[in-house]
């Protein structure tokens, strides 16, 4: 294929990637050494993702070294978590608020280490359409001596063709290099972990469950890649990485009131609780719902389990639903 036409590809390839309405900045973006005393990389949601219709999961950033993805910070359903092993990084953010969902990561100090290509990753969920969607940009942070001023263009009147193919070809390899890069990244999302499913209890009124019972949802809307176990109510994670799961159910008790307690558990152990609890004469149906993200190794095993029932039956079909998916690596 001709050169040039190859450029063109490369060039159409990265804009493609670079396109997201993510904002992802760092200030400053040249780490002068033993001079800038903080290292501020800040990552904001798209300005038109409405949190009242989108569940908005995750926010991360990560350090990308030698083609290895190394988190940095995530916001998270659960709160700001800090990766990095050094007292040097803190993390701020939210996933909701009158500045929309952001994640600020500030490293004291900074030194050549620190500096390098970034990622900013962004997961949420349209309840309306119920579709899963993941964002990314990337930034570069470079890294100079005190004695090393970053070099201003030479502006000249009149520049020769070896000068001209030179330019052309410096660009050409940092296209191939970072093309090469962006391969690497959509190689790392194997297809092969991106399951999703979501199950319901087949019967309109489902059987009266004991505590300590097996929920098992078997009645399946979506199973992409197999991994829930209809026959045993039970979700196996394929792959190494972080995961969202959520219940929902609604009860009717069969009593003036009670209460269901249900808990989503991972190999035996409770991760998450929803508790419906009613006091209606009348009315004898309540609806709760619970989800959290998870960082689950490939062969957990994920389910529901009753651990408390005071006369109470699930409302099945789609008022009780099990649902989960992959989010990232």
């Amino acid at each position: 294929m001709n050169p040039i036409a190859c450029l063109f590809i490369a060039a159409a390839l990265l804009a493609l990637a670079h396109c997201q309405d993510l904002s992802f900045v760092a200030e400053p973006s040249n780490v002068v050494n033993g001079t800038t005393k903080t290292l501020t990389i800040t990552c904001r949601a798209p300005s038109n993702v409405d949190a009242d219709v989108n569940l908005i999961i995750l926010l991360q950033v990560d350090q990308l070294k030698d083609n290895v993805t190394v988190p940095v910070a995530s916001e998270r359903t659960g709160g700001t978590v800090t990766h990095a092993k050094n007292d040097r990084v803190t993390a701020e953010g939210a996933l909701s608020g009158d500045e929309g969902a952001f994640l600020t990561v500030n490293i004291s100090g900074p030194t050549k280490t620190d500096t390098g290509k970034y990622q900013c990753r962004f997961a949420y969920l349209n309840m309306e359409l119920f579709k899963f969607s993941l964002l990314n940009k990337s930034i570069d942070v470079t890294f100079t001596e005190p004695d090393e001023p970053t070099p201003k263009p030479v502006v000249d009147g009149a520049c020769s063709c070896e000068q001209v193919w030179a330019e052309v070809k410096n660009l050409r390899e940092t296209l191939i290099s970072e093309n090469k890069e962006l391969r690497q990244q959509l190689k790392s999302y194997d297809d092969t972990c991106r399951v999703s499913f979501t199950a319901q209890i087949g019967e309109r009124l489902g059987p009266q469950f004991g505590s300590n019972d097996l929920v098992i949802f078997d009645s399946v809307v979506t199973n992409k890649g197999e991994a829930y176990d209809v026959a045993k109510g039970i979700f196996t994670a394929p792959c190494n990485g972080q995961y969202f799961l959520r219940l929902s159910m609604r009860t009717h008790q069969e009593r003036d009131s009670g209460y269901v307690d249900a808990a989503i558990e991972v190999n035996g152990e409770e991760a998450a609780r929803t508790s419906v609890y009613t006091t209606d004469h009348m009315d004898h149906y309540e609806q709760a719902s619970n989800g959290l993200v998870l960082t689950l190794e490939e062969g957990d095993e994920v389910q529901v389990r009753i651990q408390t029932n005071s006369a109470g039956r699930l409302y099945g079909q789609e008022y009780s639903i099990f649902t989960g998916f992959f989010l990232s690596p």
